[in-house]
């Protein structure tokens, strides 16, 4: 077996800007080990995916059918397992999203294949595969060496730079995968309104707002501040559990692990869970009324206070500067 092979996602008819990220890795990854690079999409129009992703590849394999729309961890599963069967990969390395994480562990079992998940470094060390994840809810950085045949990985977001787009690739190959029975069957599929801005994963601010803001009746200064600085928009479990926030804005270990470059926390406590989810923040800025919440250990700079006195001022002072 010999060869890297990077899996990307489709949202929206084009490669998410974690494939192209993944993609870079695996090129460097594939040019360490002296192996060549393919990259891989599966899903229900990959006309315009096909197009864009783009990362050096000596093939690219598409695997298309209306089957894989809505999402089910069967379809992927198969269809992965068919591109991995066609091009004997040493290496397989994938997104970190909520899918990957439902159906690579499945497809690591079917395969007996070594994974480690949510990676934010990868190395080659005499022809081994070392990646380095987070661990202990992101107090410690573990350094695993990789084995089975192939060996996986998922890449958290933003932990890698994306290379410029332009790269060419010679061949491109469809697989045909018949649709497989449903373990699970879809009855209804909603789909949670955006948030204004980038999706989290992709977000380079995002206000996030926990228990703290005391009711639903004042998420509004969380939607307001996201509104003043074009961030995405987050929250903490208690929030979903509550019901007050639809889950697709939970952050943490159970949520969407993120990386922006300011992570601005309101009214969050800081449970561990939580603080895993921000490890690759670059800046958090914390507003919290108890000067001995956890979520200050992690802040860059801090606010004591009420958030209901001190957003307004915030925001205020953000639409002076850009008036």
């Amino acid at each position: 077996m010999a060869g890297v092979l990077v899996f990307g996602d489709v949202a929206g008819g084009e490669p998410t800007a974690a494939s192209l990220e993944v993609a870079a890795a695996g090129a460097a990854l594939a040019e360490a080990l002296g192996e060549p690079l393919s990259g891989a999409l599966v899903g229900a129009d990959l006309a315009e995916a096909s197009q864009q992703f783009r990362g050096g590849f000596a093939c690219l394999y598409l695997v298309e059918g209306s089957h894989y729309r809505p999402y089910t961890a069967q379809a992927y599963l198969t269809a992965a397992q068919a591109v991995i069967q066609a091009c004997s990969p040493s290496v397989v390395l994938f997104t970190h999203t909520l899918e990957t994480r439902d159906w690579v562990p499945q497809l690591a079992a079917r395969l007996n294949s070594g994974l480690v998940m949510d990676c934010t470094a990868l190395a080659s060390e005499g022809g081994a595969l070392v990646v380095t994840k987070p661990v202990y809810g992101g107090a410690v950085l573990g350094e695993f060496v990789v084995r089975g045949a192939p060996r996986m990985a998922t890449l958290r977001t933003r932990a890698f730079t994306p290379r410029p787009a332009g790269f060419s690739r010679e061949e491109v190959t469809r697989l045909e995968v018949a649709a497989s029975q449903p373990e699970r069957l879809v009855l209804l599929e909603e789909t949670a309104a955006a948030a204004a801005g980038t999706r989290l994963q992709d977000a380079k601010i995002i206000v996030a707002g926990g228990r703290g803001i005391r009711g639903p009746d004042n998420w509004h200064f969380i939607e307001e501040a996201s509104a003043a600085l074009g961030a995405a928009v987050g929250c903490s479990r208690p929030m979903v559990d509550a019901g007050w926030v639809p889950s697709s804005h939970q952050i943490g270990l159970s949520g969407t692990s993120v990386a922006p470059d300011l992570y601005l926390a309101v009214g969050i406590s800081g449970a561990v869970q939580h603080l895993a989810g921000i490890t690759a923040a670059r800046v958090v800025v914390a507003i919290n009324s108890d000067s001995g919440a956890d979520i200050f250990t992690r802040a860059n700079y801090g606010v004591v206070g009420d958030y209901r006195e001190v957003l307004p001022a915030f925001i205020a002072r953000i639409k002076q500067l850009r008036a």
